[in-house]
């Protein structure tokens, strides 16, 4: 059986997979089996697909419905036979070592299930984006501080709170590594949550296993003109409460896996992100009329949590919580003994 299993799911990105292949076929570590997914694309990308896999017999490929992002993502992991799990999205790219690295950093650890490194932004043409869009300049990056530059294993439920308060930690799957066994604990994708479906999975993982992080720059993400819809999306998010209610569902869910987060969402992690969903509600109504209607919806829904917001909101402290958030969540992982980060064991 191969050592690991590239998933890659596709839909109408034939502008990007002569890229996207060509990364997988460099890679230096060769102990991988490649699976393609199509969504019946219609721009010529399955016929370049069935051109490339009539050359290599490390390649299966087949078409499927299209379940969206990341639930189509779901049929190429169900047909994985490698020990680690790749999700190679179809626009993006990787170093030619990140196989061999992120592959060594799981054998070291066998105790984490997550392999994790450092994010390149690149554009539609594959140059690297070095201002604005920038993986560093991320706040969950900014978080981690230095930590980003070591080799180290976060402890179970680590990245689950610090992805409740700052909406993510894995920004892209491009950049993680899995243990194909880790599916078994957590589940697969859900398709019900749209494209940030794949954040409630993260919590799930981040409940069930260890993480290692690789402090190297070897997966990147593409920001091209098809995603334009993707910053609209998130706000839309935001102002539905999915991201609170996706951790919601990932801690109720990991509860029959001895959860290390107990009694549900740590209650001032909770007001932040019902705050800030509160806020984008209000933002996106343009009357006052609409304002006062969200806000008596929100008085029935919990008086409690709406105290809580119109305190922050009339002390125009919303904007400027970045520093207590981060406090709160350096609390929160103190009180449940989550607070250690420790070395890992590398080549280096």
């Amino acid at each position: 059986m191969p050592k690991v299993s590239i998933c890659i799911p596709n839909l109408n990105n034939r502008p990007f997979l002569p890229e996207r292949f060509e990364t997988i076929f460099k890679q230096t570590f060769e102990d991988w089996e490649l699976i393609v997914y199509d969504s019946y694309s219609d721009d010529g990308a399955w016929e370049y697909i069935q051109e490339l896999a009539a050359h290599e017999p490390r390649m299966r490929i087949s078409q499927g419905p299209r379940e969206g992002t990341p639930g189509s993502w779901n049929p190429c992991i169900r047909q994985a036979r490698g020990e680690y799990v790749y999700i190679a999205t179809s626009d993006d790219t990787m170093s030619p070592d990140f196989l061999e690295k992120m592959v060594a950093a799981l054998d070291k650890n066998p105790d984490c299930g997550v392999a994790h490194c450092c994010l390149d932004f690149i554009n539609e043409h594959g140059v690297k984006i070095s201002s604005g869009h920038c993986w560093d300049n991320w706040f969950t990056t900014r978080f981690f501080g230095d930590w980003n530059k070591k080799y180290h294993v976060r402890p179970r439920g680590h990245d689950a709170v610090v992805a409740l308060a700052l909406k993510t930690v894995y920004y892209s799957v491009t950049q993680i590594l899995v243990r194909r066994d880790l599916f078994d604990l957590t589940g697969m994708y859900e398709s019900r949550w749209g494209s940030f479906g794949d954040f409630e999975w993260q919590m799930r993982a981040a409940l069930a296993t260890k993480t290692v992080h690789v402090p190297e720059y070897l997966a990147t993400w593409r920001i091209h003109p098809q995603q334009a819809s993707q910053l609209e999306q998130y706000f839309k998010a935001i102002r539905e409460g999915w991201f609170f209610d996706m951790a919601t569902s990932a801690i109720n869910f990991s509860r029959a896996h001895d959860s290390p987060v107990r009694g549900g969402l740590p209650g001032r992690l909770r007001r932040f992100c019902w705050n800030e969903s509160m806020f984008a509600r209000l933002a996106a109504e343009k009357n006052r009329l609409g304002k006062f209607n969200v806000l008596c919806k929100s008085l029935r829904q919990d008086p409690m949590l709406l105290g809580s917001f119109l305190q922050t909101y009339f002390r125009a402290r919303f904007l400027h919580q970045a520093p207590e958030i981060e406090n709160e969540v350096r609390k929160e992982l103190s009180r449940l003994g989550l607070d250690t980060l420790s070395p890992a064991k590398s080549d280096n």
